[in-house]
């Protein structure tokens, strides 16, 4: 470029026209490479009052691949344009290890947006210092979490070697943040102690003079002692060390254990034992139990303390957990903590690993009072098959019609494994139930745990459930209660196909002739012959059953009723009930030829081409 119009167009950039900025601007970008009077003119174009003209700027810059502009790129992503700070963002990325050193300076200030693409840009390049000045920002207020979570997101990468780094850093900064913590710490309680000394003096020089008021030092603000906790330096050591224990965590080696449960002791204050407890977390649901006793035993002692946040927090960790089979029975006695929420895991978890005794517990959970208990304790024994036996013998106990629908409940979940013997128990006292009853005795809270007992043998055994069924049927019949007979099966007429299924042939022919006892004459002849009596009769003589011979035989089977359900059979138009029917009506004829049905019979049969008269 000619040096005179070179220098011309250079100095178009300090017009006051935007319009004349721009256009020299956008000439110098383009025919300006190598030029060093051009980049650090355009470099100067960064900060300009119009964005258009910082824009066309940075892309000159980046196209010419200037070095050395860390420091004026840096200020762009301070600004509200967000384009171009996006861009500034890419530009200092390429700047490599020319603007690290800017970065670390401009970490600590502006922008939490701004800072934030920093960090990552740090992180990025890897190197000591920038990971440390990443973790500089931990203990400030405004900025720590984020940069913490920044720090966990490259983590998530599985960067090893930034894992290493990490590490060695968080471990060397805690202990000596502990320690600059424990000296503020010690400021801020001579301080307090100071502050109540000065009002107590107050107070004492007050009792002396009638009437008057203490007057509170000369600022009136020492009456009270201050909380360390509240002090500035306590608060940002606190910030910073928490931080880092909770970062040596999420790291998940098991080398750290001893270093987080150490600051996770009663003696430490409680935002750093919320922490450590944190940071405990990914390790002990990583570690598969091994060598962990120490961790999860001190983790049950916190979940079981006074102060509940650290209980919340040790119950949150320990939830992720493998419970070692040595502690098993420590943690399975949270289930009578004073702590809701860790009694609710005790409950949940503990027929893991916590044998009878746990059970037992849980148990006695699920027919107590208290739902939050209730429901952990329903989860619990779900998921645990030993508890069938005492779950069982805990509903046949209980008289509370809620509690035996929650023990009923968990049954439900075992089903497929409940014991033979656990199924014998319930049918026996659904037949005790049922001797009650038929003798007229039965109160209305046995005849609701009956029904719970029955519908709940109906879904875990359902040929227990047929067999039952099937035997109060023969009562009612034998008592001559033909109609209640039958509404006692009638269920079975649309159920469930496992239940259907446990029907044997000798049942079945006498739901079907129950069906006729109870229905009548009159009732048959109205019945559509799609009705589910009818299937009953065509699915036995399908099989190969004799039902026309047996019915033959039931005395209290009418002709009325056999005639009737033939002659509903003929005109069925299925080929396999029209024989049936026609095998119905031909006993009919059979043994009382003379009677005024056997000439029905007749009539019926030739109509209907079944007859070889």
């Amino acid at each position: 470029m000619a040096r005179n119009l070179g220098g011309a167009i250079i100095d178009l950039l300090e017009s006051e026209r935007v319009a004349l900025r721009a256009a020299a601007a956008t000439v110098l970008a383009a025919v300006g490479k190598g030029d060093k009077a051009v980049e650090s003119a355009l470099t100067d174009r960064l900060a300009d009052d119009d964005g258009e003209v910082r824009r066309i700027a940075l892309e000159g810059l980046a196209d010419m691949g200037a070095g050395g502009i860390a420091a004026k790129l840096v200020p762009l992503l301070h600004g509200d344009d967000e384009v171009l700070a996006e861009r500034a963002a890419q530009v200092l990325a390429q700047q490599g290890a020319a603007a690290e050193g800017t970065l670390r300076k401009e970490i600590a200030s502006g922008s939490v947006a701004a800072r934030r693409v920093m960090a990552q840009l740090l992180l990025r390049r890897g190197t000591q210092p920038a990971i440390d000045a990443v973790l500089d920002q931990l203990s400030d207020g405004e900025f720590g979490e984020q940069a913490l979570q920044l720090v966990r997101a490259e983590l998530d990468q599985g960067n090893e070697k930034l894992g290493n780094q990490v590490e060695k850093s968080a471990v060397e900064r805690a202990s000596e943040a502990n320690r600059e913590l424990g000296k503020a710490w010690t400021r801020a309680q001579k301080a307090a102690a100071d502050a109540e000394k000065l009002a107590a003096k107050d107070a004492k020089k007050a009792k002396t003079k009638k009437g008057a008021k203490p007057t509170n030092g000369a600022n009136g603000h020492h009456a009270v002692a201050a909380d360390p906790l509240r002090d500035p330096e306590v608060a940002k050591g606190m910030a910073e060390l928490g931080a880092l224990l909770r970062l040596i965590g999420y790291l998940a080696r098991p080398a750290t254990q001893s270093l987080l449960l150490k600051y996770a002791d009663p003696e430490e204050p409680r935002p750093i034992r919320l922490a450590a407890i944190a940071g405990l977390r990914r390790i002990v649901a990583a570690s598969e139990a091994r060598g962990t006793e120490r961790v999860i035993e001190a983790l049950i002692e916190f979940a079981d303390g006074e102060d509940l946040a650290v209980a919340q927090s040790a119950v949150d960790t320990l939830r992720g957990a493998r419970i070692p089979e040595a502690l098993a029975k420590t943690f399975a006695g949270l289930a009578k903590s004073k702590n809701s929420a860790a009694q609710k895991l005790a409950m949940e978890r503990m027929p893991a690993g916590g044998g009878a005794s746990a059970v037992k517990a849980l148990v006695e959970a699920l027919g107590g009072d208290d739902p939050t208990s209730r429901d952990a304790a329903a989860r619990g024994l779900s998921k645990a098959p030993e508890s069938v036996l005492p779950v069982t013998r805990a509903l046949l106990a209980t008289k509370d019609e809620q509690a035996a629908r929650r023990y009923a409940g968990v049954l439900r979940s075992h089903r497929g494994n409940i014991s033979n013997q656990a199924v014998e128990e319930l049918v026996e006292r659904v037949r005790e139930y049922m001797d009650v009853h038929f003798k007229g005795k039965a109160t209305a809270d046995q005849i609701v745990l009956e029904r719970v007992l029955a519908e709940l043998i109906a879904d875990v055994a359902p040929a227990r459930h047929v067999e039952l069924l099937f035997e109060r049927a023969k009562r009612l019949r034998k008592q001559g209660k033909a109609v209640e007979a039958f509404g006692s099966l009638k269920p079975l007429l649309r159920s469930r196909a496992d239940i259907d299924t446990a029907i044997d042939d000798e049942q079945r022919f006498f739901l079907a002739v129950l069906s006729l006892e109870a229905a009548g004459e009159g009732l048959i002849r109205t019945t559509r012959t799609d009705d589910p009596v009818f299937e009953q009769f065509s699915r036995l003589a399908a099989k190969g059953y004799p039902v026309a011979k047996q019915l033959a035989r039931e005395k209290d089977v009418s002709d009325e009723a056999l005639y009737a359900l033939g002659f509903r059979l003929l005109e069925s138009g299925d080929g396999s009930n029209e024989e049936l029917g026609a095998e119905l009506l031909q006993g009919i004829i059979d043994e009382r030829p003379r009677s005024k049905l056997a000439k029905a019979a007749k009539n019926k049969l030739k109509l209907t081409g079944h007859s070889d008269d």
